[in-house]
């Protein structure tokens, strides 16, 4: 089915609702292909060529010489009320594919535009799904998005969690952005964050800086700010991360630097400086060159990290499409020594397909890949062990300094799985950068590597 329209969807608003249960982007922007013309905090209008029902993507991980499939995700998309499903499995080593989580999505149709209208998120129980959690979209007259109310099942029930209301200017783009949260002690809604949005006075597309303020000791205090420099097609090409040290005082954090291609539309470079507090100058730490085909859809994506004045190729990311230009395959890779080795994979099909489950026996000593990798702020560490031993799993940072330990005692032979939470042997937080996670028993050892990105 061939559709034109633009698209509108208020991410930036969702995100900052909902942390870490937000809506897959991914997932949505390649059931729309898309052109991004503009991509600023709270708009992403996105040009559609053609509407993608049905797709399934597999995530498959690099062991001792084969993929194996981890984790599935079937989207479907019915457009004759708008809605669209994800439905999250992954595969267990011992009982196969067992499904995980859904998200229904159901769009408000304006126009030539499409906005939420409503989230639900459900957990499978084993049995059958569960309403976990559901948000409710309102918007005024002018179709702008003004209201967010999200609802929480902690036990007994979908209960009112959090409220984020807006104000928009005459472009629909959000002046204000207030959100309340549930108090677990008053089971009152209190104020939570504010962010205040300042845009070009010649054009209300043009975001220039945006303030965020935390409630704290009844009052808002600003926390953080950033500002934006845009190209022609208000792209951002620079944009400054600030922390407020006091009220009037401004402490730089984070820069981001972005190189297009001439028509202002598709980043080919992206450049990551921090703040040297010592040096008191911006300090390049990674960039990540990206490629294009003939008809702009992204081939490879290559990351760097700065290393004694010099880049040093860290991962790379290479996608393959079909000749509808739909997306079949992203291959993660990770350079270690002198050479790339496969981390990940994620392979995409438009009709229903039959997987393999890849189940694995402990009949090996094995380590496997981290998932996510790269990750922030938890990975999750499967291992195996074909006899019972003493074990030891530990982390160590680029300089082979010990940084964590995960396992250390006796276990018996069998399949086993910890997590890594980014944080050092005094439960500090640990920096971006390139990790080592290494498993050792009975005089054999095996390390992997994996990647924080804050």
């Amino acid at each position: 089915m061939k559709n034109r329209l633009v698209l509108i969807f208020l991410f930036l608003f969702f995100h900052s609702l909902l942390g870490e249960n937000k809506p897959d982007l991914k997932n949505l922007e390649n059931l729309f292909p898309r052109n991004f013309h503009a991509v600023q905090t709270g708009l992403s209008t996105v040009q559609i060529s053609s509407i993608i029902t049905y797709q399934e993507e597999l995530t498959q991980q690099w062991s001792n010489g084969n993929w194996m499939s981890t984790q599935k995700t079937v989207t479907t998309l019915d457009t004759s009320n708008w809605t669209m499903i994800d439905v999250y499995s992954f595969n267990n080593p011992q009982t196969g594919w067992q499904n995980q989580s859904k998200l229904e999505f159901h769009f408000k149709y304006m126009g030539t535009t499409l906005g939420f209208l409503q989230l639900k998120m459900y957990a499978f129980s084993g049995t059958d799904w569960k309403l976990q959690g559901q948000s409710d979209f309102s918007y005024d007259a002018n179709d702008f998005l003004i209201l967010v109310n999200q609802q929480m099942d902690f036990g007994a029930g979908l209960m009112p969690y959090s409220k984020t209301t807006y104000t928009n200017n005459s472009a629909g783009l959000p002046l204000t952005e207030t959100t309340e949260q549930l108090n677990f002690t008053t089971f009152s809604m209190e104020n939570y964050r504010k962010t205040t949005y300042l845009y070009n006075l010649s054009n209300p597309k043009e975001l220039q800086t945006e303030t965020r303020s935390d409630w704290r000791t009844n009052q808002w205090m600003d926390t953080l700010k950033t500002s934006y420099t845009r190209n022609s097609k208000l792209l951002s090409t620079i944009e400054v991360e600030q922390a407020f040290t006091n009220p009037t005082t401004l402490q730089n954090l984070n820069r981001h630097e972005y190189t297009y291609d001439g028509s202002d539309s598709f980043v080919l470079e992206s450049l990551y400086k921090y703040w040297d507090i010592n040096a008191t100058n911006w300090t390049e730490s990674q960039k990540r060159i990206y490629t294009y085909s003939a008809t702009n859809k992204e081939l490879s994506s290559l990351g760097q990290l700065m290393n004694q004045n010099a880049w040093k190729e860290n991962d790379r990311t290479t996608s393959s499409y079909n000749v509808d230009d739909n997306i079949t395959k992203e291959l993660y890779e990770s350079y270690l020594g002198s050479s790339w080795v496969n981390q990940s994979q994620t392979l995409y099909t438009y009709n229903p397909t039959a997987v393999e489950d890849g189940a694995i026996t402990a009949n090996s000593f094995k380590l496997f890949d981290s998932y996510p990798n790269p990750f922030n702020p938890t990975t999750t560490i499967n291992y195996e062990l074909p006899t019972s031993s003493f074990v030891t799993l530990k982390v160590y940072d680029i300089l082979g300094n010990e940084i964590a330990t995960l396992v250390n005692e006796y276990k018996s032979a069998g399949k086993y799985q910890t997590s890594f939470d980014a944080k050092n042997i005094s439960n500090q937080q640990l920096s971006s950068g390139t990790y080592f996670y290494q498993l050792q028993t009975d005089g054999k050892i095996i390390t992997k590597k994996m990647i924080l990105l804050r």
